[in-house]
């Protein structure tokens, strides 16, 4: 005679499955996921949040660097403002300032005359 295996002898305790209906272990797993899945990567403290925040802070050290670039630029150019003939020399090309006294002649070219034949 042979004997049967244990495993057909080994029953399902509990309430028999309805057909078209989780059980409640596989619902309350669903829900957990989903609330850990919005808490880890789409709440505020989530992954992609934080992603974000790293990008604006990446951008933002780069603004700081260009505004540090400029501040050198801008700090030589006001020594170089410290010389009287270097500030004379930006008054007359710059803003056509003359001193007291002098005359101004402005020669015109061939374009600011007309056509000439």
């Amino acid at each position: 005679m042979r004997r049967k295996s244990p495993r057909k002898e080994f029953r399902r305790f509990g309430r028999p499955r309805v057909p078209g209906r989780l059980p409640a272990r596989r619902i309350a797993l669903i829900v957990v996921g989903t609330v850990l899945f919005y808490l880890l990567v789409l709440s505020d403290f989530g992954l992609l949040r934080q992603w974000k925040l790293s990008r604006e802070a990446a951008a933002i050290e780069a603004g700081i660097e260009r505004l540090e670039a400029r501040r050198v630029e801008l700090e030589a150019q006001r020594g170089q403002l410290d010389d009287d003939a270097t500030l004379e020399r930006i008054a007359r090309e710059k803003y056509g300032m003359v001193k007291t006294g002098e005359h101004v002649y402005r020669i015109a070219g061939p374009d600011s005359v007309g056509n000439r034949p």
